[in-house]
């Protein structure tokens, strides 16, 4: 398992504040919390936000990611 925090969404940050934009931010942090407390995880240990160089971006934790992202598969047609 990668070590890495992984971005799962991201936004360039408007020039000047947006409601809408801030909804659309925190619906996201509110959907990944979600998944972070399914799989058992603290939301506000797994799930950050971003913010670098006019760029919002939400990030998972390692743990959140594997959780979350099924185990692959190998498997053939016979």
């Amino acid at each position: 398992m990668s070590q890495e925090w992984v971005t799962v969404s991201s936004f360039a940050a408007p020039s000047r504040p947006e409601a809408g934009f801030d909804a659309i931010v925190a619906a996201d942090v509110a959907r990944w919390h979600g998944e972070a407390q399914s799989a058992g995880l603290d939301p506000k240990a797994h799930v950050r936000l971003s913010r670098q160089n006019g760029e919002v971006a939400v990030e998972i934790s390692p743990e959140l990611d594997a959780a979350f992202t099924p185990v692959q598969t190998l498997w053939r047609a016979e």
